[in-house]
C-alpha cells in the first residue's frame, strides 16, 4: 500500500449516520482523521466508551463525563482516553459544532 501525507476534506464525501451528524473520513495504517460535523439535531443518549483526541474548529461543545461536564470552544483540545472510567457523551451548545478529530482503529 502506498501511504497517504496529504489528506484533502473538501474532495471527500459527507457520511450522515443519523440526525444532525455528519462527518468526512480518511482511513490509514491503524487510525482515521475525520472532519464532523454536529447540529442541535444530533442526540447522544448512550454513554461512549471510545477515546477520542479532536481540535473544536467551530462553536460550542458540551461532553458529559460521570460526575462533571466540560464546555468546548474553538481552539480547545479534547483529549479523552479509552475506557468506562472515561465513559462521554457529547452536547451541542450553538447551531452547529465543527471539530477535527483523530482516532485510532479498533
Amino acid at each position: 500500500m502506498n501511504p497517504k501525507y496529504k489528506v484533502q476534506f473538501d474532495k471527500l464525501d459527507w457520511i450522515e449516520p443519523g440526525d444532525g451528524i455528519r462527518y468526512k473520513c480518511f482511513q490509514q495504517a491503524g487510525f482515521q482523521v475525520r472532519l464532523v460535523e454536529f447540529t442541535q439535531k444530533m442526540v447522544h443518549a448512550d454513554w461512549c466508551l471510545k477515546g477520542h483526541y479532536a481540535y473544536l474548529i467551530a462553536g460550542k461543545l458540551e461532553i458529559q463525563f460521570s460526575g462533571k461536564t466540560e464546555v468546548y470552544e474553538p481552539g480547545d483540545v479534547i483529549f479523552i482516553p479509552d475506557g468506562e472510567e472515561h465513559q462521554h457523551r457529547p452536547g451541542v451548545l450553538s447551531e452547529k459544532v465543527l471539530f477535527f478529530s483523530v482516532e485510532e482503529l479498533s
